[in-house]
């Protein structure tokens, strides 16, 4: 393993059991994220998108093959892993700095203070420490979970349809957010997403995934500058790559302004 790759995955099968059958939920995955990246996940619902981000995270166990993080085995869950889902899973009786710090509650309280009052600041939270998770929209709970993801210092951060639940706008809003956390922080983040919009507009990679069983079919790099624009040439044409794994009528669907999946 090189110095600069952090998650390695490698002929990874997981199976199920329903029913007293088993099924395969993903097939022969290998998959390379480097330090520092930002990798989104497309594919349709059903997968094994999510799945092989709680794999990874060491939240759910892997039927053969080898996932490694910095260089070892995956065994469980870490701290240098977080993982934020599609629900915040704020604690209501707790108050957001309480939130922020609950994965951290072992350091001792100044330094638990310090590096919740940091988190707090970077998700542009300050002034809510003391407000409870009813009190927050939408947006604000995230990004409250998103500080509670990074609390603890992790090297990498799993982001599980962070935005699914958000109105458009928020939505966009907290896609510049999360890049320029990242930036600041220098995580390496994987987020799932079924809007292809998202996957171009954050991945420096965007791996596609077939549907079950979850099969990765092509890993797309992007180009940081067009896919930042979302009415380019390229961003076009990075979503139309996209589609036509998908839809044999890709290019009228991309006439649909408001099309994901």
């Amino acid at each position: 393993m090189s110095n600069n790759e952090i998650v390695k995955v490698k002929h990874l099968n997981k199976e199920y059991v329903a029913d007293g059958k088993p099924f395969l939920v993903l097939k022969d995955i290998d998959l390379t994220i480097n330090e520092g990246e930002f990798v989104t996940i497309v594919g349709h619902s059903g997968c094994g998108k999510s799945t092989l981000l709680k794999i990874i995270c060491g939240l759910v166990d892997y039927s053969d093959g080898t996932v490694e993080r910095n260089g070892e085995k995956v065994k469980g869950p870490s701290p240098n892993c977080g993982m934020v889902f599609q629900d915040h899973r704020l604690l209501p009786w707790l108050k957001i700095k309480d939130n922020v710090g609950f994965g951290i509650k072992d350091l001792p309280k100044d330094q638990r203070d310090k590096l919740v009052r940091e988190h707090l600041e970077l998700v542009e939270l300050k002034g809510f420490e003391n407000s409870y998770p009813s009190q927050l929209s939408g947006g604000m709970s995230q990004r409250a979970a998103i500080a509670r993801g990074l609390a603890s210092d992790p090297k990498i951060l799993l982001l599980d349809e962070p935005f699914g639940a958000l109105d458009a706008l928020t939505r966009i809003q907290m896609q510049r957010e999360i890049l320029r956390i990242q930036k600041e922080k220098g995580t390496t983040m994987i987020m799932v997403t079924h809007d292809i919009d998202e996957a171009i507009f954050l991945g420096e990679r965007i791996i596609v995934m077939s549907a079950r069983p979850g099969e990765i079919k092509d890993i797309i790099t992007t180009d940081k500058f067009s896919r930042r624009n979302r009415g380019s040439a390229d961003f076009a044409a990075y979503k139309r790559k996209i589609y036509n794994f998908f839809f044999e009528d890709s290019a009228e669907l991309l006439e649909e302004a408001e099309f994901v999946i």
